[in-house]
């Protein structure tokens, strides 16, 4: 990968930087969809998860970025959508919520807050895990980078 991170806005001790997202599980199954070309990257408050385009050439990455706020045992990821003046959601014509930006989606998060339990991190072995929309559970098997 050839971006890089600084610490803004305070440290954020172990969270920090880009974590391969090596494994999707979903009900206790792998998610042969999955490429593993996924990174999720933390700094400050911002949350960012990173699509290596494979075959594209150096410097092809997709970039979907959120909110995130750590709780010890779990975090929140917030894919923030757009309010009216009134602070009611705004849908466009399909009925989906209008975003800036939007999650992958072989991830299954969704847009607005996302709580993802912490199940492991020591070092650089991470694994997440969350209850999606449709009440599926997902597992996130990741490392550090």
């Amino acid at each position: 990968m050839a971006t890089s991170c600084t610490h803004n806005n305070g440290d954020i001790g172990d969270w920090f930087g880009h974590w391969k997202l090596n494994t999707i599980t979903v009900d206790g199954v792998v998610d042969d969809s999955y490429e593993g070309n996924i990174f999720f990257s933390f700094q400050g408050g911002v949350f960012a998860q990173i699509l290596v385009k494979p075959n594209h050439g150096a410097g092809m990455l997709d970039r979907h970025y959120a909110n995130w706020e750590d709780h010890g045992s779990y975090i929140i990821i917030n894919y923030p959508y757009h309010t009216d003046e009134n602070g009611n959601p705004v849908y466009n014509e399909n009925g989906e919520l209008k975003a800036p930006f939007k999650p992958l989606p072989v991830t299954r998060m969704s847009i607005g807050d996302n709580t993802i339990n912490v199940d492991r991190k020591k070092g650089n072995d991470l694994q997440l895990s969350m209850t999606d929309a449709d009440g599926h559970t997902v597992v996130y098997n990741l490392e550090k980078w």
